[in-house]
Order: C-alpha cells, then sequence, then structure tokens
C-alpha cells in the first residue's frame, strides 16, 4: 500500500488529496450504509445522527477529515478530536483539516488530560470513528495516540469503525505491539492488509473502499 500511494503520486502524477477524498467518501459512504442499516434494525435513531472522529497526526487524520465532511454533507452532526495541531502547510492532511475547519466542523484537541476527558464527555454518538494510526505507523502507539486509543477502547455505546486499519495493529501481521482499537468495522482502502485474516479481533466487519485505482495496474502488475 505503501508503494501504490507512492507510485499513484511521483509516477501516475495523481495528487495526494485526490487519493485521500476518494479513500474518505468511500468511508463516508460505508459508514453511512451502516448507520442507515443500524437504525432499521433499532440498534440507533433514526437521523439525524451525531459521529465523532478521532484524527491522528497524519495521513489518516487527514482521511478522518474528509470523512467528517463527507458526513456533514449529509446531514449529520461531526466533531473531530486531533492529537496534534495543523502539520505541513502543503500536505493533503492540513488541506483537508483546513477545508473542517471552514467548514464549520469542530475540532478539539486531545494533547492533555483534561482535554480527553472533556472529548470522552462529548462522545455520546451514533458512530465512534478512528482515524488516529495508518500503515506508516510501527510499534506500539505512544504519547497522545496512545491516550486516545485508551479512551476510545474504555467507550461504550457508539458504533465503532476504524478507517484503513485498527490503530496499534501491524498490517502486515495482524498483531498488536501494544494498546490497539478493536473496531466493530474496518473500512480499509484499495486492498485487504495481509495481516487482517488474523486480526477478526481488532477490525471487526472489512469493506474496501475504492481510492479511484486498480492496485495491479498501478503498481505495473498485470491483472
Amino acid at each position: 500500500m505503501r508503494e501504490l500511494d507512492r507510485r499513484a503520486v511521483e509516477v501516475l502524477g495523481l495528487p495526494e488529496a485526490v487519493l485521500m477524498e476518494n479513500a474518505g467518501r468511500g468511508a463516508a459512504e460505508a459508514i453511512l450504509g451502516c448507520l442507515r442499516a443500524r437504525a432499521l434494525a433499532g440498534k440507533c435513531g433514526p437521523q439525524p445522527w451525531r459521529a465523532a472522529i478521532l484524527c491522528g497526526p497524519g495521513n489518516n487524520g487527514g482521511d478522518g477529515f474528509v470523512v467528517a465532511r463527507q458526513l456533514q454533507r449529509e446531514g449529520v452532526s461531526v466533531e473531530c478530536f486531533c492529537t496534534s495541531s495543523a502539520g505541513r502547510e502543503e500536505s493533503a492532511a492540513t488541506l483537508n483539516r483546513r477545508v473542517a475547519e471552514r467548514l464549520g466542523i469542530a475540532l478539539f484537541p486531545l494533547a492533555n488530560p483534561d482535554q480527553l476527558e472533556f472529548a470522552r464527555s462529548r462522545w455520546n454518538v451514533d458512530v465512534l470513528v478512528d482515524a488516529l494510526l495508518g500503515t506508516g505507523s510501527s510499534g506500539a502507539p505512544r504519547g497522545a495516540c496512545a491516550a486516545a486509543i485508551e479512551a476510545f477502547e474504555a467507550c461504550r455505546g457508539p458504533f465503532k469503525v476504524a478507517l484503513d486499519l485498527p490503530s496499534g495493529l501491524d498490517a502486515d501481521t495482524g498483531e498488536a505491539a501494544g494498546l490497539c482499537v478493536h473496531a466493530s468495522l474496518t473500512v480499509t482502502f484499495a486492498a485487504l492488509k495481509p495481516g487482517f485474516e488474523r486480526a477478526s479481533e481488532f477490525t471487526g466487519a472489512v469493506l474496501v473502499a475504492d481510492i479511484g485505482l486498480d492496485p495491479g495496474r498501478a503498481l505495473g502488475r498485470r491483472t
């Protein structure tokens, strides 16, 4: 997946922001589908639904900001909770963070225990989304992301969704080096990750969201 992202940007010339937009839109569509099904089954109320999205410092957090915007467009009340401030001005994640802010989506920091406690008081929602760490992370989660994962795990009631992979999971081995999100649904991007077949405890159900590229062709392989 890292090589697919690199080739998409450097070889094919597809902007990173386009990939992020496609991923976030696909994830939002999957989340909306689950909310509609849960409402029909009496597992959550009818619209308007409420969502809380935990956004990390990298591209996985950027995906979360796109999901927030797409859910807001469909009438969902959305708040984002961020483990870090805006990053590089030119990054796709920072771009989508600023767009979310300009659209009036509330962004709350998760930098210290008081902020985390305040955030938890607002997680009486229909869906809680993990957009903290993606395939670029390695080892056990640390710092604000570790604290956010611990709070995510302690939260009871909302339907829990992970973007691309549950934060803390090694996508290759399916193992967790430390704290790891347990999701009811994982919306993964472009293709299943190798470790998922051994990680259903963490992933829950898995859906693959299209990012606008066929992985085999983009990587120069015949499919």
